[in-house]
């Protein structure tokens, strides 16, 4: 009997579809990758690694003023999923619909609709196509769709799903708010977290087939979080107190370890870890109490910064040799990667997802209206702006920052006379 670590799959579809009798063939609209100093931030927290730092993006270091504004029916909920940036297209999801704008003032290039989405949008290149393929999480498994947006049928894409993977698509679909964790794109391969079935998955870019799947022997495996993809390696945490490193391209198990606290406040201290960035230096997981940084050969533990907070959820930003890591209670830390001492911290109480843009952190609480900036190098904060209800974490871009809120998405930038943008339609 093969080990449910790791089982193999054959299958997927091609490039043709039907639709009742109508056979398609995609023809995309190519995204424009010539736009003028144009930066990505294909995925959420920005790259397989996990970073959720781009040092060659640049934000708004002063207070903002509003770039664009786009209001969108069905986007809604308590947590609205980040946007994805890729050319000269912002995506987003909804509860049941998939929205293209235009980079430059947020027009609306295609709507789809109709459809059951569960987290944000990965790029992925995809070599049997002529465009990438978004990969979203659905029931059970993962969505390949076309970033082109296939052909619009009475707001219905045509030709707009390539593929589900891994097996067949359930009978019916969860219409629900769009959470993490959503997949993890690398070398045309899609890593996704699938809560409702307790493991990992990579699938074909192309075609949605089944390369392997991993659930951990140590314990009956708790929900995965979002992977980290770093040089060949797809490193995982389940919840509780799992963490493994897998071939990437094989699904074979480097190494399966369940961490221990380095210090037990009592019998019953646990991890409860959360999403792990792979570094150069190593591997960051953080958990509940403490961020530690883990030997990616074996597992064993480098170094461990306790923080005495209460995380349950978010992730840390990793930039320029630093890690920054919100407590859950009462700050935002400052931790140095290679000797985890610690470098400021500044007051910051909330489970978070940060984003690194060139040398400022930008942070936002799903439950609340504000959006902050920090500067890197000492944790003073530079500004502050209510922004509505519920904000997604954001992204950001050439000197621009977006982010998906109840109503819509908006943009913002340095300074100018800003104004109120484009609204809604």
């Amino acid at each position: 009997m093969p080990s449910r670590r790791r089982v193999l799959a054959g299958g997927g579809l091609g490039l043709a579809g039907v639709v009742g009798s109508v056979r398609f063939v995609e023809r995309p609209i190519p995204l424009d990758h010539e736009v003028e100093s144009a930066i990505d931030w294909p995925m959420p927290r920005y790259d397989p690694a996990g970073t959720g730092a781009n040092p060659d993006a640049t934000g708004p270091r002063e207070d903002p003023t509003i770039r664009w504004e786009r209001d969108l029916r069905d986007l809604q909920g308590p947590m609205p999923a980040p946007p994805t940036l890729y050319g000269d297209a912002v995506f987003v999801v909804g509860r049941s619909s998939l929205y293209a704008l235009e980079r430059e003032d947020g027009r609306i290039r295609f709507e789809r609709t109709g459809y059951s989405y569960l987290s944000s949008p990965t790029v992925a290149s995809a070599d049997a196509y002529r465009s990438p393929t978004l990969a979203v999480r659905g029931n059970e498994g993962v969505l390949g769709l076309s970033a082109s947006g296939g052909y619009a049928l009475a707001g219905r894409g045509i030709g707009l799903e390539r593929w589900y993977g891994p097996g067949e698509e359930p009978p019916t679909r969860t219409f629900a708010n769009p959470v993490p964790p959503s997949p993890v794109a690398a070398d045309g391969t899609v890593y996704a977290a699938l809560p409702d079935l307790d493991r990992l998955v990579a699938v074909d870019a192309s075609s949605g087939r089944l390369e392997w799947s991993y659930e951990p022997d140590l314990v009956w495996p708790g929900e995965p979080n979002r992977p980290a993809v770093r040089d060949g390696t797809v490193y995982a945490t389940f919840r509780p107190d799992v963490v493994a490193a897998i071939d990437a391209g094989t699904g074979d198990v480097h190494w399966e370890i369940e961490l221990e606290p380095a210090e037990p406040e009592d019998e019953h201290d646990y991890r409860e870890l959360v999403a792990p960035t792979a570094t150069e230096a190593g591997l960051v997981v953080p958990s509940r109490r403490a961020v530690s940084l883990l030997d990616p050969a074996d597992g064993s533990r480098i170094w461990e910064y306790e923080h005495g907070g209460r995380v349950t959820d978010g992730s840390v930003a990793v930039a320029d040799g630093t890690v920054f890591a919100p407590d859950g209670r009462d700050d935002l830390h400052a931790i140095d990667l290679e000797t985890g001492q610690e470098v400021w911290t500044t007051e910051y109480g909330l489970d978070a997802h940060p984003v690194v843009a060139g040398d400022v952190i930008y942070l936002t609480y799903s439950w609340l209206d504000d959006l902050i900036a920090v500067d890197v190098e000492n944790g003073e904060r530079l500004w502050e702006r209510e922004i509505g209800a519920g904000p997604s974490q954001p992204i950001v871009g050439d000197g621009v920052l977006y982010f998906a809120g109840h109503e819509g998405v908006t943009a913002l930038e340095d300074g100018g006379d800003g104004g109120d943008g484009e609204g809604g339609e």
